[in-house]
């Protein structure tokens, strides 16, 4: 097996956003400073390219001020020199690119969810749905795998397809 997932601090979603809305546009979503006249930015910018390896995407996401952690409950920080190597897809409106979850992190997910470990759902769902699934909706291992499939089916779905 190899190392524990990678994620990013829990309150760096806005700038890792901003990152992935850069690669995705060829646009500085990094840099620009958002008002309500001139909430994005409009003309392309090669600051942050779609990086080609893992040391590449460490160094932009550190630029960026995006924090990346190993999700290993300690919060230890990815070193640039992982040894994990990258694949960045991009699909178009003529191409449905289907990225399917790793089995290890599916089945750690799912056993998160039947074991007595809560589910963390990230911090931002608090502010957009008021906080966690109604404590009825986890009562029971049934319901639990339902969220959990709908989460999984969802991600899957809106993960760049």
């Amino acid at each position: 097996m190899g190392h524990p997932k990678i994620t990013i601090g829990p309150q760096d979603f806005p700038a890792w956003g901003k990152l992935v809305k850069t690669w995705a546009t060829g646009k500085n979503y990094v840099d620009h400073h958002m008002t309500e006249t001139d909430p994005v930015p409009t003309a392309p910018d090669t600051k942050f390219p779609k990086p080609r390896s893992f040391p590449e995407f460490w160094d932009q996401c550190f630029q960026a001020n995006v924090g990346l952690f190993f999700d290993d409950g300690n919060n230890t920080p990815v070193p640039r020199d992982v040894g994990v190597g990258l694949i960045v897809l991009q699909g178009d409106s003529d191409v449905f690119v289907l990225r399917v979850p790793p089995q290890e992190t599916l089945l750690e997910h799912e056993a998160k969810f039947l074991g007595s470990q809560s589910y963390q759902f990230p911090e931002h769902y608090q502010r957009i749905f008021g906080g966690p699934p109604l404590q009825a909706q986890m009562e029971t291992k049934v319901k639990r795998m339902t969220i959990h499939a709908e989460r999984v089916g969802e991600y899957t779905l809106n993960t760049c397809g």
